[in-house]
């Protein structure tokens, strides 16, 4: 199994240009990464019932939305692992596929505290 602990959780690069974009409204980031994680939990349980149902469709994409909202917010690790889904299952190695999700729950819990840590910094 491959690991994603190099990979950094959240993009400082991409926050600083959100910040850049909203005119350094802190208020416009915090809604912009408090939208995330209700997204993104969707997005999860999707996956996970993916998993359940074996609905290899389904899992392409929603890792593919996964990721999507995991770039607009800098999330890097939980991006790569979403498109790793993704990219396994267009391949046809869906047991890989499978496998990687493992990766993304105790991920998502560190990406969240981290994102609270990086809101509670400003």
């Amino acid at each position: 199994m491959k690991s994603y602990s190099d990979i950094e959780m959240l993009d400082h690069n991409m926050l600083e240009m959100l910040n850049s974009c909203a005119d350094g409204n802190e208020e416009l980031i915090d809604e912009i990464l408090d939208s995330f994680s209700p997204e993104a939990d969707e997005l999860l349980e999707s996956i996970k019932e993916s998993v359940k149902k074996d609905d290899m469709e389904l899992l392409r994409k929603s890792s593919h939305a996964l990721a999507g909202i995991c770039g607009s917010v800098g999330a890097s690790r939980l991006q790569q692992i979403a498109t790793d889904i993704e990219n396994a299952v267009k391949t046809g190695n869906n047991q890989t596929a499978l496998e990687t999700t493992a990766e993304l729950y105790p991920n998502y819990t560190l990406l969240i505290k981290e994102i609270a840590k990086y809101q509670e910094s400003k």
